[in-house]
């Protein structure tokens, strides 16, 4: 078993996306994630949302804020969408040195009822040090 560590809250930011989960079709022809991430670097961009690198290690919480007559999903859904076009925007926007875990620890999924329409709330933290152990 591995304890995932998070330190000092760097960075957090509710962005108006809305996350998927990938229950429509991403597998099939039609889908680009390339097209997406597109848009969402574009939208980043547009709202000023470009910044320096973090320069520490982190640990990423993101959260699916849903909204009206949305409901919860199962546990699993909520990183398996569109959060990868996201995050890819955000390293594009040089948010991240790159996407990986030698800069994004991990990133951890959670969901709420949002304030209305659906958005994604990023948490990022510097990632505490990682302890290893035997689960039994």
């Amino acid at each position: 078993m591995q304890t995932i560590l998070t330190g000092e809250l760097l960075f957090s930011i509710v962005l108006p996306f809305e996350l998927t989960n990938g229950n429509d079709g991403r597998g099939s022809k039609w889908f680009s994630s390339a097209k997406l991430r597109e848009k969402f670097e574009r939208d980043l961009r547009l709202m000023g949302f470009v910044r320096t690198p973090f320069d520490v290690p982190v640990v990423n919480h993101v959260t699916r804020l849903f909204g009206k007559r949305q409901r919860e999903w199962d546990s699993s859904s909520i990183g398996r969408g569109s959060w990868k076009e996201i995050e890819d925007a955000a390293v594009a926007c040089g948010w991240f040195h790159d996407d990986s875990t030698k800069y994004i620890k991990h990133t951890l999924f959670f969901q709420k009822r949002g304030h209305g329409k659906p958005e994604t709330l990023v948490e990022v933290f510097a990632a505490g040090e990682e302890t290893g152990g035997k689960l039994f």
